[in-house]
């Protein structure tokens, strides 16, 4: 099951003293152009002067009433631009996007709340429309913004706009959790790393399943598959579960990593292609635990065979007689499947044991064991405890104090 977690990455990198400064000192500044707004900007005016230029070695855009007003400023977006293909700015989740050579349109995504590149938005919180061109302005209403910023996300998701080429030389991946970030992964034949975990080569489990499998040895329970230096799974098993262990399902989850960022975006958006992914992480998951079952069966039956009872140690016959019927006792109690056969003691002597304040003998204990018929033809016996009280003058009727988890499995002629 994948979960992906996708968060918008735009940053208000400029204080207020900064916003002035844009302004006051107008070398920073490599255009200024006076744009229509299709909706008023803060201070209610439907006209601004826009501005580009650097400040501190960064890109901005900046947007005011007058040059001595305070702007609106937004940051250059790596990430956004480089998905795409144009320079593209924002500050708290507002993107600033070239709409032709002499607009723009901003827009906050409300749903999906990501980044450009990131997803294929749906509705906003916030769109506006700015241009040169006061027809333009006229003619624009916000359905149309919306829709635009809609199809180019589309756009992107299923690589139609920037075609960025893969660099299969390094150690880069782009990952499906956090698609604009960048992952560094080292690959080896016996070690994969990804961040500060380390991953270990199972050979074993790679010829099973034609794909190299590394495992994480601290008990996270989490796995790499590699088909190809260009792609990489990483799986997760919820608690108490584990490749070789239990069926992938509900409690697992996966992330994709690929040098190509494009691979991620058509991912994100092509619900197929995630089926696909947890389709093979089951049908591994699958084979896994069904070998480890074929091997657990054949040790076990390995040791069926060669398994004997534990000797026999302190010897009464008319205690082990109480033993077996208290073992019968428990078992009908619990409701076994198994016919209880024989009880006998293993102990060479019984334990007093007394009130821990006043010392007085309260019984005894012995360890012993419980012998069963089992119905599918084989025997069985548990390790189990027998216990006397102790009333001041004499012991009572030996009864089960409790039984050792595990069952052990052995061949009926092998009893004697």
């Amino acid at each position: 099951m994948m979960i992906f977690t996708k968060t918008t990455n735009m940053k208000t990198v400029f204080k207020i003293q900064s916003f002035i400064l844009v302004f006051l000192f107008p070398l920073l500044l490599m255009s200024q152009s006076h744009y229509f707004l299709m909706e008023p900007g803060r201070d209610g005016k439907n006209e601004q002067i826009l501005q580009l230029g650097e400040n501190n070695g960064t890109k901005i855009l900046a947007m005011a009433s007058c040059a001595q007003c305070m702007p609106a400023v937004y940051t250059y977006n790596a990430s956004a631009s480089n998905a795409a293909s144009m320079e593209v700015y924002g500050v708290s989740g507002i993107y600033v996007i070239p709409y032709d050579g002499n607009s723009y349109i901003a827009v906050a995504p409300k749903s999906p709340l990501v980044g450009l590149g990131e997803g294929v938005w749906q509705t906003f919180r916030y769109s506006n429309f700015f241009s040169k061109d006061r027809s333009k302005v006229k003619n624009m209403t916000k359905d149309i913004v919306e829709q635009w910023a809609i199809t180019l996300s589309k756009l992107i998701m299923h690589g139609e706009v920037s075609n960025n080429e893969m660099d299969k030389g390094d150690n880069r991946y782009y990952s499906a959790l956090q698609p604009s970030n960048v992952s560094t992964i080292t690959i080896s034949e016996e070690l994969v790393n990804i961040g500060s975990t380390t991953f270990h080569h199972s050979e074993e489990l790679s010829k099973l399943l034609g794909v190299k499998v590394f495992s994480e040895h601290n008990n996270r329970r989490e796995h790499v598959f590699i088909e190809g230096l260009e792609s990489i799974i990483w799986a997760k098993y919820g608690h108490g579960h584990d490749l070789g262990k239990s069926i992938w399902g509900e409690q697992e989850k996966f992330n994709y990593y690929h040098k190509d960022q494009q691979k991620i975006r058509e991912l994100l958006v092509n619900k197929n292609a995630q089926d696909a992914i947890d389709a093979k992480l089951r049908d591994w998951s699958l084979k896994a635990k069904q070998y480890r079952e074929t091997q657990y069966a054949q040790k076990e039956k390995a040791e069926i065979k060669d398994r004997r009872l534990p000797s026999k140690g302190f010897s009464n016959l008319a205690l082990e007689k109480q033993a077996l019927t208290a073992a019968k006792s428990w078992a009908n109690q619990y409701g076994w499947e198994e016919t209880v056969i024989n009880a006998y003691f293993t102990g060479n002597d019984w334990n007093i044991y007394r009130n821990s304040v006043t010392g007085v003998q309260l019984g005894r204990r012995i360890s012993g064991v419980i012998v069963m018929k089992r119905s599918d033809g084989n025997c069985s016996f548990h390790h189990a405890t027998f216990a006397q009280q102790y009333n001041g003058k004499g012991y009572q009727k030996v009864f089960t104090e409790g039984i050792a988890p595990g069952q052990y499995v052995l061949l009926c002629e092998n009893l004697n």
